[in-house]
């Protein structure tokens, strides 16, 4: 798996940010092609951390998901947007989201969540997520709202691309 997500395109900058969570879900309700339309008319990424992450529990997919997930990642149709940092260096997340603003561990609890959100205010990116504990909350779309960043749960209909 980790062959494959070195492979993906590097970038500073897209217009969504993938969650894990948000591409299991895709995966597991067998919605991939809507995923694979809406990531040719638009420009999608996912963080080295996120991708870490996949590739640390692509193993626990079941039947053909892992096999979908491989395609998926062979089509390129994500960049992947650098961290340097990955999952379990919680001081390193820690500092990321304090960084860049303090307060926001007041909102989304979490370094390892919140550091999507920082990500997505840092590259002005929409997020797509099913986190509904700490990212898709009422806190967390507000605090973002300011920013003019949308947090999602579905993949958005008639996007201009």
């Amino acid at each position: 798996m980790q062959e494959l997500i070195d492979t993906l395109e590097q970038k500073t900058k897209a217009d969504y940010l993938l969650d894990t969570c948000f591409l299991m879900h895709i995966l597991e309700t067998d919605r991939l092609k809507h995923l694979e339309d809406f990531c040719r008319s638009n420009s999608v990424g996912m963080s080295s951390f996120n991708l870490k992450e996949l590739s640390n529990r692509h193993h626990i997919l079941h039947g053909t998901l892992s096999h979908h997930l491989r395609n998926f990642l062979k089509q390129k149709m994500v960049c992947n947007i650098p961290l340097d940092f990955g999952p379990g260096e919680r001081e390193k997340e820690r500092e990321y989201v304090s960084g860049f603003d303090p307060k926001l561990l007041e909102v989304v609890r979490d370094p390892s969540d919140a550091v999507l959100l920082v990500l997505g205010l840092k590259i002005r990116a929409n997020i797509l997520t099913r986190d509904k504990h700490h990212i898709f909350t009422t806190k967390a779309e507000n605090y973002l709202s300011t920013h003019g960043i949308k947090v999602m749960n579905e993949l958005p209909r008639n996007v201009p691309s």
